[in-house]
């Protein structure tokens, strides 16, 4: 069975570099570049794993994944962002008790690290 992904990356460049890598893994990949975008992705359906860059153009991935992440659940979740006070909030989320884990990455992504994270047991 294939993992079903959820990837939400505004920059088209590296969005059809992660979509590339991740499909020659033979995940099934749906790609958004909004957070408008991506909730009506999760409306159709609830994927395996979401990836979602922190700053987005219509909000932020650390607000998506706490609004969010009770109604997908048991999906993984892994959070990315270049900027390092996202990286930083993002990271403080995991002290939050009532959340489930996320995993959070620098940017710019490892692909082998994401593979990695994806894979992760649970």
């Amino acid at each position: 069975m294939s993992t079903n992904i959820l990837l939400i990356e505004d920059d088209s460049a590296l969005r059809a570099e992660m979509l590339d890598y991740l499909m020659r893994r033979k995940y099934n990949v749906t790609t958004c570049s909004t957070i408008a975008e991506a909730q009506a992705a999760l409306d159709d359906g609830t994927p395996d794993t979401i990836i979602s860059d922190i700053k987005l153009p219509d909000g932020d991935g650390v607000t998506f994944y706490v609004d969010n992440v009770l109604r997908t659940g048991g999906a993984r979740w892994i959070l990315m962002s270049g900027n390092h006070d996202l990286v930083r909030l993002g990271n403080e989320l995991k002290a939050v008790a009532h959340l489930p884990p996320c995993s959070i990455i620098d940017k710019p992504v490892p692909l082998r690290l994401l593979d990695l994270a994806i894979r992760a047991p649970a």
